[in-house]
């Protein structure tokens, strides 16, 4: 370890310069091996002073040695011992290269530097949080005094603002790290600390094991006035790290790892490998729900922390979503990591994927494939715009790397995954994983080293389908069609050049003949370029299919599954009822039906499985949207769903028509829309009651949050007038508000607020200083109708009273019920806006409230603001957001009157 001398001599000569190879990466010839590091905060200054001790490796001689420095004053810098005889800044590369005194030989060397650099103010590097305690303000009408702690976040290339390094995953190396905390305060760090060192100024320096091997951009260290509680799962320590009074609250996410990671340690087939993990739970909020460093995963408290008396089923599912996602990373992400930023999606993709393999595991009765739908639709809404890209992307720069933190990403890279482990068996998957595990622990790997670990299980096609799927953009469009009891053996088929072919099993003495045919299911036009080979356009596509009526309770049949590699192919069914394709919804496909098919299974959508009954509304949905079939297909199908439904599909049901009354916004169609919502979902309501009743489980109260919410945006006035009752009796009545509707019952009432309940409302919001709750009031604010009251709102989103952390929240908020007025308000406030905006917020941000508008002109609006305050390498997100404005906008302009004409013909509704 290297004495605490910080240089106070003038920084190096700096020289602008070009460091960095054509593809935006560092030099290849050397190795980091080791970081020695220490670091001295001074969070009164916003700065800190470091020094790093770093053992390298040379592959071939170099006079000059490069590596990542951002925002990095490099104040005394020696190679082997030697003074560098010159450092050059590169600003827009973001390195820094060392020249040597002599050339360096292939073989050991290290590299000595005493640098400087800044506390930020956002998630980024080595940041500050200021928040709230709970002591008495000072006078002045504050409800408490700030405190503050220091935190890092480094991904995707932000370990450079805090150490000099190589800042890319593959340069991966071991960590010991010490670091200065204020009297009284807990560093928490990746290990376990080694020792803790009094100064004779009251301060300590904490002195950490040494990390594995690993990428720099899972090193973490936090400091502040924080409170630990541990769980012993097997031999390792799991902790919650929180800010002092939290401790309780963090109950759930703690009892969830340890039931979590003996769990991941079978699956995996390798046991997690260091001696403790702790969960750090952080105040504020960021572009960001939780990163996975390892042993110290750090998220926001809104993500990590319940509230008894606040917490929503939703927010249980969150945590433990958080928890399961984050602690997955630690085997995929952590021990076997990216080789590089293209190849993202196998850490995110998988962890999003397996917190419902977890969640299914651990609570079966929320039905977390269900759970896990919305997520899935999302990437499929996505994917069938002109700007989406595929789950394997180029990456050639870190504001790259931060814009491919996105739907297709996580959720279609999730849905993948799923698709192929229900082709090939869970357990062969499994085996697979643990293959590839084994093979790369500690080092890195390529999507292509995960499937051809899976094959070796002995899975047929793995690679086949999964390159299809995350090389090319888009998602397919199966269009099916049935003939029952016919005795047409279908025919061999030749699939793509070099493909086997093969003859789908015939049904012996009839049962349901199906012809498949596949296309790019896309909402915008879609150009592919002459050069491609029609075998380029199109996928190997796993299709489950199943008659309705076949089952042994009058559910699906038996499934066959039909791998549709040609334009198209032909597939045999058990039974002769209604044909269901996708069935389970493992594929990453969309399902057009002929009109009289899809008419059938509306008929039987009783003895569909709810997974069935929300995909075949997501499908249907998506394509009357786009015009390929009528627009209210999609809301025949929720009308034939029964009020005992599953809870899980109401919920989704009523967001969706939520969705449907955001396109009539402003349109004389709405009353008649809305008056249509409040007669399907009243009745399920009604059915499950405002409080919870013994034996209805989880699902129901996630549901009836649901269509609390629905309801009361549809004006349904004795939703509105219940939620009104209930919000008067709470100060009295403790049962009034359970935790399960207390939010949504608030927002409805908030929604519909004069002048009177408005300010009765912000008073509730400004006097509470628990932060769960503070952040949930001033949300339920934004929601407000009343545009005189939304500009209010808006207008306190930038005061101390709201603080940064909530006011994007709040803004977004407003954004959904007024967006006009919203995007008037950050475009003329763009540089206080900013100021609340983290790293991977400011570039999608203002993207994110102009998406909510109709209004065609909004693009050029946006892209002005783009040209204007965006880099033209990080505009995906307003690309994205532009297409959204489209489409909505041509929704409702062709596909709304079809709607209109057939609320029409129903039976008259209040």
């Amino acid at each position: 370890m290297l004495k605490i001398v910080l240089a106070t001599t003038a920084s190096l000569c700096l020289i602008p310069t070009v460091s960095l190879a054509a593809n935006g990466r560092l030099p290849g010839n050397i190795s980091p091996l080791h970081y020695d590091l220490t670091v001295i905060p001074n969070i009164e200054a916003s700065t800190f002073a470091g020094e790093v001790h770093i053992d390298i490796d040379v592959a071939t001689a170099t006079p000059t040695v490069v590596l990542n420095a951002e925002s990095l004053s490099l104040d005394r810098v020696t190679i082997d011992g030697n003074p560098a005889t010159g450092v050059t800044l590169d600003k827009g590369g973001q390195t820094a290269t060392l020249t040597a005194a002599s050339p360096l030989p292939p073989g050991h060397h290290t590299v000595d530097i005493a640098y400087r650099g800044q506390i930020e103010k956002s998630a980024r590097g080595l940041f500050q949080l200021e928040y709230a305690t709970d002591v008495p303000g000072n006078g002045k009408g504050d409800a408490s005094v700030p405190a503050r702690m220091l935190s890092t976040q480094f991904e995707a290339g932000d370990a450079r603002r805090f150490l000099p390094c190589w800042d890319e995953p593959s340069a991966k190396a071991t960590f010991t790290l010490s670091i200065m905390a204020p009297q009284g305060q807990m560093a928490v760090s990746n290990m376990p600390v080694k020792a803790d060192e009094a100064m004779a100024d009251g301060r300590h320096l904490v002195h950490f094991q040494p990390t594995p091997r690993m990428s720099s951009y899972l090193l973490f260290v936090a400091v502040g006035d924080l409170e630990r509680a541990t769980a012993k799962a097997g031999d390792v320590e799991i902790g919650v790290v929180v800010r002092r009074g939290s401790v309780d609250k963090a109950r759930f996410a703690l009892e969830t790892a340890a039931a979590i990671l003996a769990r991941y340690n079978d699956y995996f087939g390798t046991p997690y490998p260091l001696p403790k993990l702790d969960f750090i739970a952080t105040p504020g909020a960021g572009g960001f729900g939780a990163m996975e460093n390892w042993g110290a995963i750090m998220s926001f408290e809104k993500d990590m922390l319940l509230d008894p008396a606040l917490a929503t089923e939703k927010a249980r599912q969150r945590v433990f979503q958080v928890v399961a996602h984050e602690m997955a990373h630690q085997w995929f992400g952590d021990l076997v990591t990216m080789a590089w930023w293209d190849d993202l999606w196998l850490n995110e993709g998988f962890a999003s994927w397996m917190e419902a393999k977890a969640m299914d595991a651990l609570h079966p009765d929320w039905s977390p494939w269900l759970v896990a739908m919305p997520a899935m639709e999302r990437a499929k809404r996505l994917d069938a715009r002109a700007a989406t890209h595929p789950v394997v992307q180029t990456i050639n720069s870190v504001a790259e790397a931060d814009e491919a933190f996105d739907d297709i990403t996580y959720d279609k890279g999730q849905a993948v995954i799923r698709m192929v482990e229900a082709t090939v068996g869970e357990t062969v998957f499994r085996d697979g994983v643990r293959r590839y595990m084994k093979r790369h622990a500690y080092g890195n790997a390529t999507t292509r080293d995960l499937f051809k670990a899976v094959e070796e299980a002995g899975a047929k096609d793995a690679l086949r389908i999964a390159t299809d799927f995350i090389t090319k953009p888009g998602i397919p469009l199966v269009s099916v069609s049935a003939t029952c009891g016919a005795d047409d053996s279908p025919k061999p088929h030749k699939g793509r050049k070099g493909a086997k072919e093969t003859a789908p099993a015939v049904v012996a003495g009839g049962g349901t003949q199906v012809s498949l045919r596949q296309a790019r299911f896309a909402t915008e036009p879609v150009t592919i370029p002459d050069q491609y080979h029609l075998s380029d356009r199109l996928w190997a596509i796993p299709v489950p299919l199943a008659t309705v009526g076949g089952g042994a309770s009058g559910g699906t049949g038996s499934q066959t599954h039909s791998l549709l590699t040609a334009l198209t192919g032909k597939a045999a069914v058990p039974g002769c009822g209604p044909l269901l394709a996708n069935a389970g919804q493992t594929g990453y496909f969309r399902t057009a039906y002929t009109e009289p098919a899809f008419k059938a299974l509306v008929d039987h959508v009783d003895r569909l499985a709810p997974i069935d009954q929300l995909g075949l509304m997501y499908d249907s949905a998506a394509l009357g949207e786009a015009g390929q079939m009528a627009m209210s297909d999609s809301l025949s199908l929720i009308r034939a769903l029964r009020p005992d439904a599953d809870p899980s599909v109401w919920e989704q049901a009523a967001d969706y028509l939520r969705d449907v009354d955001g396109y009539y916004a402003g349109k004389p169609g709405q009353a008649a829309f809305r008056a249509f919502a409040r007669g399907v979902l009243a009745p399920v309501l009604s059915t499950i009651g405002w409080d919870p009743q013994p034996g209805q489980g989880d699902k129901v109260g996630l549901t009836r949050a649901a269509l609390i919410r629905a309801l009361s945006g549809f004006d349904a006035p004795e939703t509105l007038t219940e939620a009104e009752r209930r919000l008067a009796a709470d100060g009295t009545d403790p049962t009034a508000l359970p935790p399960g509707i207390r939010l949504a019952v608030i927002t409805a009432v908030a929604q519909h607020a004069d002048a009177a309940t408005f300010d009765r409302l912000h008073t509730l919001a400004s006097s509470t200083t628990d932060a769960l709750a503070r952040r949930q009031l001033y949300g339920a604010l934004g929601a407000v109708r009343d545009p005189a009251l939304a500009q209010k709102v808006l207008d306190l989103s930038l005061t101390p009273e709201v603080g940064t952390t909530i006011a994007p929240q709040l803004i977004l908020a407003v954004a959904d019920t007024n967006p006009d007025l919203a995007w008037r308000f950050v475009t003329a406030h763009v540089d206080a806006v900013e100021a609340t905006l983290d790293q991977m917020q400011r570039y999608e941000f203002f993207a994110g409230v102009a998406r909510r508008s109709s209004d065609p002109a909004r693009i050029g609006e946006l892209n002005a603001y783009a040209e204007a305050h965006v880099p033209a390498t990080a505009r995906q997100g307003v690309a994205k957001a532009a297409g959204e404005i489209a489409y909505r906008a041509k929704v409702a302009q062709e596909r709304l009157p079809q709607v209109d004409g057939w609320l029409a013909t129903l039976p008259a509704t209040h």
